[in-house]
């Protein structure tokens, strides 16, 4: 199909079956045209310009497309149609065609990481540090936390703020984290509530929300792009994330995900050993050590710590806090 071609997967098995469950051939036909004025869309298919226009807008609500100074775009990238369809609306939205997407990434996309992100990812992925893990940890002072790297501080600076499901977890449905947690900033944010998919949010709920994941173990994300506008602060698990399921699975995450500026320390003194933070992190980066015969400390390897905080905010005890390396 010539629209796997323009998505970057012309030999794509799979990518062609969501492509015939999104759409039928004259739609496909019409997605090809773009991007055009709809007069002269509806000189080209013989369609009366109303009808183009109805056309375009139901594209734009299921994902498809995406509005440019030109007219309507076809999704650059399997990427951004992936995340575009996946966070429409309901009735867009059927088993099938999550199905179809969770074979995707299972047997194509993420074994095409194992080298690396590949064209799969056209920005840097930033890790954000959870607010909480900032909070606890009294070695970090106001002038040490930059505007950039504050979930809050973005938040609060953004024009404009919606909610959309994540649309990893909404086809793989490996776990049990929360679905409506992907925040959408600025740009994006009027992308979505353009097209009725996202829910608008004052920065407070916004903030509320952030704080939540924390609270699930979900870590937080920023695609890094040139112009460093805020679009999206993502929520990743590690069981549905396309970011985490490759990285982890390859060893490559690195390549993929930048580090925040911060890493998670111990105090023996108040560790237990009970093995919460072990669960929590990501990345392997902690194990539970015995210390004397009866006694067993978290122990945390710096190289593999990237500073996403969540064990922080796991620690009961207190017992773990964030550091700024020297």
């Amino acid at each position: 199909m010539e629209l796997a071609h323009k998505l970057n997967q012309p030999n794509s098995k799979i990518l062609p079956k969501i492509l015939k469950k999104l759409v039928s051939p004259a739609d496909a036909k019409l997605l090809l045209m773009l991007p055009d004025e709809p007069a002269a869309l509806a000189k080209q298919t013989g369609l009366d310009v109303d009808t183009i226009k109805q056309k375009l807008q139901e594209f734009l609500e299921r994902g498809l497309v995406f509005p440019t100074s030109k007219g309507p775009q076809l999704a650059r990238d399997y990427t951004q149609l992936h995340d575009a369809t996946l966070s429409s609306i309901d009735k867009w939205i059927d088993n099938e065609l999550l199905d179809l997407w969770k074979e995707f990434h299972e047997i194509e996309w993420i074994p095409s990481t194992a080298a690396g992100p590949g064209e799969s990812f056209v920005n840097r992925i930033k890790v954000l540090p959870a607010l909480k893990s900032i909070e606890k940890s009294p070695g970090i002072s106001p002038k040490d936390f930059l505007p950039i790297e504050d979930v809050r501080a973005l938040i609060k600076d953004a024009d404009a703020i919606a909610l959309v499901p994540c649309s990893c977890r909404r086809s793989m449905r490996r776990c049990d984290s929360p679905l409506n947690v992907c925040l959408q900033f600025n740009k994006s944010a009027k992308y979505h509530l353009g097209r009725g998919t996202g829910r608008k949010l004052t920065p407070d709920e916004a903030i509320s929300i952030a704080m939540q994941a924390e609270e699930k173990g979900l870590v937080h994300t920023w695609p890094i792009r040139a112009s460093q506008q805020l679009n999206e602060i993502c929520n990743c698990c590690r069981e549905c994330c396309v970011i985490f399921d490759g990285g982890l699975r390859y060893n490559n995450v690195e390549k993929t995900l930048e580090k925040s500026r911060f890493r998670a320390i111990v105090n023996d003194d108040l560790c237990t050993g009970c093995e919460e933070c072990v669960d929590r992190c990501f990345f392997e980066a902690i194990e539970i050590i015995p210390t004397t015969s009866k006694e067993s400390k978290a122990v945390i390897d710096q190289d593999k710590c990237f500073g996403c905080g969540l064990c922080v905010v796991a620690c009961d005890f207190d017992a773990l806090s964030m550091v700024l390396p020297k």
